[in-house]
């Protein structure tokens, strides 16, 4: 029997990007599915699945990530946004099922408003009783202060739309579901082996090529050292500098996605053999790419490591903190410790490209994640959902 099926996301690529392919299998097993997506996302997302528009308070936002005084806000107003865009969906056609990300706390509230089953999805590291992301790496940076009034501001929410009696404030934090899909393998999640059956653990939908412009380019300069800090911390122009110096030191191509807060002026006079842009084609790039250096988003190192490529992870957050821990633990890349000078880079650069024992491990993961069935195994446990 086909079955609606509503997808509500946060707008960015890290937790938009894993599930797109598994939207796309279950259209094509011939469920309608619908995609909560803002302004941002409504191109790439209309071509798997029908479109619920809002206009996202994330979109425009400008904030400091550690700064909960403007980043609780904001949350608040991003789950406002969507929650309204979301009712407008059950009014229209009640879905079978809400799949909502982990951050995504208007999807969890409008099943508990309206009885929709809901299935989580975890692009980032899930939680249980026995790990918590929050917890173990201090990822989120709350003040007494911001969390009293943002409280207070949910209150008032939970209120407006009728949940007061039964959800807590603090459940805009901590909720659970019931059935939770894990966009990664199991063995990158720390305390894996303590996740019950409610966690199901899929290989991640990987984008395909982009066959870009600049792949000519790519596709003739090896060896070649990826670089970027992602979408959000990477304003860093002295990292730019010394990961562009460092590897030219050893002859090699780098390709840098700079971001939209440096400029190629910014890192300076570079030879023939640096490209930089603010956004690279970065599956085409990591193709030929011998090594990744990152921040260590979880979506990207999979990406990275799905071509077989070892990651550099400098960590700007917690949470990429985790993930440098576990690409270490599992022998596919090494943590940079900041600062580092161009030459300690250089070396570190040498050594991970000349371990075999890691690119034979990096074969063995980067085959694994090809064998897998992606968009299959996301759509299968929709499906279990809905059939529950």
């Amino acid at each position: 029997m086909k079955k609606h099926v509503l997808f509500v996301p946060i707008p960015a690529w890290g937790h938009v990007y894993p599930v797109l392919a598994g939207l796309a299998e279950l259209t094509r097993r011939g469920h309608r599915v619908s995609c909560l997506t803002s302004t941002s996302f409504a191109s790439e997302v209309g071509k798997v699945a029908d479109v619920v528009a809002y206009d996202s308070p994330m979109d425009s936002a400008r904030v400091t990530l550690s700064d909960m005084d403007t980043v609780l806000p904001l949350m608040l107003r991003e789950t406002r946004a969507s929650y309204t865009a979301l009712e407008s969906v059950v009014r229209e056609g009640r879905p079978d099922v809400i799949v909502s990300d982990v951050l995504a706390t208007s999807g969890w509230l409008l099943g508990r408003s309206y009885g929709i089953p809901v299935v989580r999805t975890w692009p980032v590291f899930a939680s249980n009783s026995e790990f918590s992301l929050h917890q173990d790496y201090e990822s989120r940076t709350d003040t007494e202060e911001s969390m009293t009034a943002f409280f207070g501001a949910v209150a008032t929410f939970l209120h407006e739309i009728g949940l007061e009696a039964e959800v807590s404030p603090e459940q805009f934090f901590d909720n659970e579901a019931e059935r939770n899909i894990v966009l990664f393998p199991r063995e990158v999640q720390p305390r894996g082996e303590t996740f019950d059956s409610r966690f199901t653990f899929v290989t991640p939908g990987i984008r395909p090529a982009e066959r870009s412009p600049e792949l000519a380019w790519l596709s003739d300069s090896t060896p070649l050292a990826v670089v970027s800090l992602g979408t959000v911390f990477n304003e860093k122009i002295g990292f730019f500098r010394t990961c562009v110096e460092g590897v030219d030191r050893l002859g090699w191509h780098v390709a840098a996605a700079l971001g939209d807060k440096v400029s190629p002026a910014d890192v300076g006079p570079v030879s023939e053999r640096v490209l930089l842009r603010a956004k690279l084609p970065m599956i085409d790039t990591l193709r030929y790419a011998s090594v990744a250096i990152t921040h260590g988003g979880l979506t990207s190192t999979m990406e990275a490591l799905a071509q077989g490529v070892p990651v550099l992870i400098a960590p700007q957050i917690g949470e990429q903190r985790g993930v440098a821990d576990r690409i270490e633990a599992l022998g596919l890349g090494v943590r940079l410790e900041e600062p580092f000078t161009a030459a300690e880079l250089a070396e570190v650069v040498k050594q991970v490209a000349d371990d075999a024992d890691m690119a034979q491990r990096l074969a063995r993961f980067a085959q694994r994640l090809r064998r897998g069935r992606g968009g299959d195994e996301f759509a299968d446990a929709v499906e279990v959902a809905v059939l529950a």
